[in-house]
């Protein structure tokens, strides 16, 4: 009778009982339960390259992803954090410089790629997803390689799951390694755009609330290198998941501003109403369709439309990946484009509203064209500190991606030892925070050029060309002529309106 070879045999050959067993000392007993024990180690660790991509351990997790998903209600709250945020704030003064004639399409324009692009990614995700899981299954057979036949449990080993697929994952399966690199580069300058607004925006909101509280006109120069010391070390935190309570409460304070801002505009508008016996939705109408169609400044409001979705795409993935059951899983794209699409009909309510309420003259930033009071002034607090929060969770996936590449160039180009102090984290970190305040020095008075060039020339490329890009490279088998036509056209409508508003933004600054 031959004898096998192979790992897995000889683990099951050692595994059977024999004679000798029942006759040997327990000494020897203990030494061949070493031996099964060695071999079965050897066949783990034998596993091939292939494999160990394709698993990973079932505890790993995206960070990015961290507390954002689990089932389909926990991922809503997810896209709903990952969208609303100080962005919405700078609508009425868009509103205000475009006119409602040319808002609105172009927001509807954006909408529309923006769903149209994430549909692409989910499409890829999902087929990228069952191939993997194809490849699961031909290397793992039921049991696992240590099945019931051999008397083994199935090791550990066979107990994983695929690896999380991620935006910058497709990408490298899509266009190679360039492919990821263009798009961790992009998420990385995106991130760290919206960090730069958020820099800006709280010292201008500081500066209002002291000025009211205390009568101190403290510059907000000053509000800013205050802001820079306290995110400094909350930059240094590498698990994201010791920000979900902070994230919950920026959520809670960003909510509270929001209806107080409407509660105020409404307020205005009663106010300012030339008949004192109008109710407050006859002097809103009223208000609204005076409002002018046509203003100079629409180049503008492109960019700001795109960073209105602050970066969910990048979100996207994760979330699909973290949904668990099947069911919810598929169902996941059409909860997201409802959800979206929601938000930006709140977006446009909100934008309107208060335009009509405040007027033309409505600041950059909405909380400094509240009306002085205790309660503006908790409202600009509120969301002062919201975005202190949030700012550590919004510029973590730009840090990770910049912090590791800034690292590796020092170590293979410029020759410094691993362990030299410019390749710590905390010190990277720490610099480009420093780097991203004196930026934000230099443009603190221009918050709505700021705005609108960060969604222009880094919003638009990740948003809208990426993903159909990507789409069209793996999910070419069967595409119809149509759809990749339209691949096509989005991506270069997206390339058109980065180059058209990003130079009239700079050319006007």
């Amino acid at each position: 009778m031959g004898v096998s070879t192979s790992q897995d045999d000889g683990v099951a050959l050692l595994d059977q009982p024999q004679d000798s067993d029942l006759l040997a000392t327990p000494e020897e007993n203990e030494m061949r339960r070493r031996q099964r024990s060695s071999m079965e180690n050897v066949s783990v660790a034998s596993t091939s390259k292939d494999e160990t991509e394709v698993f990973e351990d079932e505890t790993d997790e995206d960070p990015h992803a961290a507390g954002l998903g689990g089932d389909i209600m926990s991922a809503v709250l997810g896209m709903i954090k990952g969208m609303v945020g100080p962005a919405i704030l700078y609508l009425p003064h868009g509103f205000a410089t475009t006119g409602y004639a040319l808002a609105l399409p172009i927001i509807f324009i954006a909408t529309s790629m923006y769903l149209y692009s994430s549909r692409c990614l989910l499409e890829a995700w999902k087929l990228e997803s069952l191939k993997a899981e194809d490849e699961v299954n031909l290397m793992v057979p039921p049991g696992g390689s240590n099945s019931a036949s051999t008397g083994m449990p199935s090791t550990p080993q066979h107990k994983r799951r695929r690896k999380m697929l991620s935006y910058p994952e497709l990408a490298n399966r899509a266009m190679g390694p360039t492919g990821e690199i263009v798009v961790k580069t992009g998420i990385a300058l995106m991130q760290s755009g919206v960090c730069l607004t958020y820099l800006i925006f709280v010292p201008h909101n500081l500066h209002t609330s002291l000025l009211y509280l205390c009568n101190i006109n403290l510059s907000p120069k000053i509000w800013l290198g205050i802001m820079v010391v306290i995110e400094i070390p909350l930059s240094w935190i590498t698990d994201i998941r010791k920000l979900t309570c902070t994230n919950f409460a920026a959520n809670v304070l960003i909510l509270y501003g929001l209806m107080l801002c409407l509660g105020f505009a409404f307020e205005e508008a009663m106010h300012s109403s030339d008949d004192p016996d109008a109710t407050w939705h006859a002097s809103m109408v009223d208000r609204i369709t005076n409002l002018e169609p046509f203003k100079s400044q629409w180049y503008l409001f492109i960019g700001t439309s795109v960073l209105l979705f602050e970066g969910s795409i990048t979100l996207l993935v994760p979330l699909q990946e973290s949904v668990v059951l099947e069911e919810e899983r598929q169902q996941f794209p059409n909860v997201y484009r409802k959800v979206i699409l929601s938000i930006i009909v709140f977006y446009i309510f909100f934008g309107v509203v208060c335009w009509a309420s405040f007027g033309d003259d409505v600041h950059t930033v909405l909380t400094t064209s509240l009306p002085s009071g205790m309660f503006a002034t908790s409202v600009q607090l509120a969301y002062s500190l919201a975005v202190l929060m949030t700012y550590p969770l919004q510029n973590f996936p730009a840090l990770e991606i910049a912090t590791k590449s800034i690292a590796y160039f020092a170590v293979e180009t410029v020759g410094l030892k691993k362990n030299s102090i410019w390749t710590k984290r905390n010190v990277i970190s720490s610099f480009l925070v420093c780097a991203l305040a004196v930026v934000a020095i230099t443009c603190m008075n221009s918050l709505d050029k700021v705005v609108s060039l960060m969604g222009s020339l880094l919003g638009c490329p990740i948003a809208f060309v990426v993903p159909p890009l990507i789409h069209t490279q793996l999910c070419s088998d069967g595409m119809s002529g149509w759809r990749r036509n339209t691949n096509q056209f989005v991506a270069i409508a997206g390339v058109v309106a980065m180059v058209l508003a990003s130079i009239t933004t700079i050319y006007t600054w």
